[in-house]
């Protein structure tokens, strides 16, 4: 499994305008879970979460060609978000989603 660190520009590529909150609804298309214990390792993720198998949250962007599924960090506001291949049931790769440093919000 090849585990990758996306660039914004890379991250953003695969939103669009009108990104769609699926949480309640969305299916796996893909066991994020292996990927997901790599970050553990690398102390991305919280361990309570890693452990219950919580995601924050799941988005689909206009397309349906991506989605980003939100895990919790140790941190308020800071997301590891894995960004998956709709079309090819693959994980294209994982970003850091910083929402204390892009919006300004308090920890």
């Amino acid at each position: 499994m090849e585990i990758k660190q996306l660039s914004e520009k890379q991250y953003l590529q695969t939103m669009s305008s009108g990104m769609k909150d699926i949480t309640k609804v969305a299916e796996s298309l893909v066991d994020i879970w292996n990927y997901a214990e790599y970050l553990l390792q690398n102390n991305l993720l919280s361990e309570y979460g890693f452990q219950k198998r919580l995601i924050e949250a799941v988005y689909v962007n206009s397309e349906n060609t991506y989605q980003h599924i939100l895990l919790s960090t140790y941190q308020k506001n800071l997301y590891v978000v894995i960004v998956v291949d709709v079309i090819n049931k693959t994980i294209l790769g994982h970003y850091i989603l910083d929402l204390n440093e892009k919006y300004g919000l308090n920890n």
